[in-house]
């Protein structure tokens, strides 16, 4: 089977807290009184067209206390959420490391979810840091989409989506769900195409994950699996240890290393 790769995003709500003053305030624990939370998440899997999208936009914890058909539609959507963690093989996401994937990993806790399955976790703004940060006039998501796939995120229009979810009228709140969720599916739409462009500079080794590729004796590309594959003349990877063939994808042109040594010396630098 192919690796399960699942593109990721989340939006949450803002915290509703009492303060003196609007200027740097340090505002104490004990002054929240609806906290913040994940509002709603939008997944992909790669090579699938649908994209899953699960909401709670009413408060389970309200100014008057909690709302339990809230809390209800909250755990219902987290549930999903650890499902499709559970399921995955690698987890796409863009600053997910500090922020989607800790805002599941506490929720799946605190809920008594339990912990999701293990999975690799691909953070795209770490390979941008990686290999293009001193390029970038921006780490944004929307510039790189910009940049390489001629794409942007979907506009708000000037409008404050998150208060009007909370807040809004009933036909305010209903159009800010509206471009909420298109907003959210379409982060997650970019997040994988973004990830297919980015491949050549992710470490990973998708091959891995498909059987057949150990079975059939034939040499398989890391990243897309193809079995058109050819050595790269005389150009080798090297090591402190020792080289090792380099083989260059003809269908998506990513590089991959032989396992075995072709030469080495019997010191090494230290």
């Amino acid at each position: 089977m192919p690796a399960k790769v699942l593109c990721l995003d989340i939006e949450t709500q803002r915290a509703i807290t009492e303060t003196f003053t609007l200027y740097k305030p340090f505002i104490h624990i004990d002054r929240v009184i609806v906290p913040t939370r994940v509002l709603c998440f939008a997944a992909k899997w790669r090579d699938e067209d649908k994209v899953i999208f699960k909401s709670c936009w009413d408060d389970p914890v309200t100014v008057g206390g909690t709302n339990p058909e809230a809390e209800a539609a909250y755990l219902k959507m987290m549930q999903a959420a650890y499902d499709l963690c559970d399921e995955a093989d690698i987890v796409v996401t863009y600053n997910g490391d500090r922020f989607d994937l800790d805002w599941f990993n506490w929720e799946c806790g605190r809920l008594k979810l339990g912990r999701p399955g293990p999975y690799k976790s691909i953070d795209l703004i770490k390979t941008n840091k990686t290999w293009f940060k001193g390029a970038q006039l921006s780490l944004k998501l929307d510039w790189s989409c910009r940049q390489w796939l001629k794409d942007r995120k979907v506009p708000h229009g000037g409008t404050d989506l998150w208060h009007d979810i909370r807040w809004g009228t009933r036909d305010e709140k209903r159009a800010a769900c509206k471009l909420m969720r298109q907003y959210n599916e379409y982060d997650t739409v970019l997040t994988g195409r973004l990830f297919e462009d980015y491949l050549p500079w992710i470490t990973v080794n998708l091959a891995l994950y498909d059987t057949v590729a150990g079975e059939d004796d034939l040499l398989h590309c890391t990243k897309c699996n193809s079995t058109n594959v050819h050595r790269r003349g005389s150009k080798y990877f090297v090591t402190l240890a020792g080289t090792y063939n380099l083989w260059r994808c003809a269908d998506c042109n990513c590089t991959s290393k032989g396992s075995r040594r072709r030469t080495t010396t019997e010191l090494r630098p230290v």
